[in-house]
């Protein structure tokens, strides 16, 4: 399995304000997601967004809007993040290799890479950029996820997996964002 730009999109589960306020080391988090995003937009990937139920968990976070499309932004109730309107845009992109972010590892980033699965999308999930309440929670789902298929992976292996060489003109960037 790789990542190459072709065929590459990034999703964002459910990174709310009031949620975000009860996560295991928050603080990296965000940094380590922030350098993701970055990255991805460096290789001007696709990004798709759920939020679960706005109204009461807040919208996603301020310091990561910027990387956002905001035509690609999807309420739910649902805690898988596949539904009807994101499977409807996933398909409109067309790509099939998706880069998974987001909280809580246990619940909605583990349905949502369950669904994602089932419906042929090989998926990746760098471990800096998902987490849960608890530590054990967040280890646990990792390792669930892992045995359905998805790719474990960490921020710098998926932005060099995405840069292949160093003779890409975007090598400069990352190289200076992972730094």
């Amino acid at each position: 399995m790789y990542l190459n730009r072709e065929e590459t999109v990034v999703f964002i589960v459910d990174m709310q304000t009031e949620l975000f306020k009860v996560i295991s080391r928050k603080e990296q988090l965000l940094q380590d997601v922030i350098k993701l995003l970055k990255g991805c937009s460096i290789f001007q990937l696709p990004t798709i967004t759920t939020e679960q139920y706005p109204q009461g968990l807040g919208p996603t976070l301020p310091e990561i809007d910027s990387f956002l499309d905001e035509t690609n932004i999807f309420s739910k109730l649902s805690f898988s993040g596949y539904t009807p309107e994101v499977k409807d845009c996933l398909e409109k992109i067309g790509k099939k290799k998706v880069i998974l972010i987001g909280l809580e590892s246990h619940v909605c980033v583990f349905q949502t890479c369950r669904d994602l699965l089932k419906n042929g999308y090989q998926v990746f999930i760098p471990i800096e950029c998902v987490s849960s309440r608890s530590p054990i929670h967040m280890h646990n789902a990792l390792e669930l996820m892992q045995n359905m298929g998805a790719w474990i992976t960490n921020v710098e292996t998926v932005l060099f997996d995405l840069l292949k060489t160093a003779q890409a003109p975007e090598f400069k960037s990352i190289s200076s964002l992972v730094k």
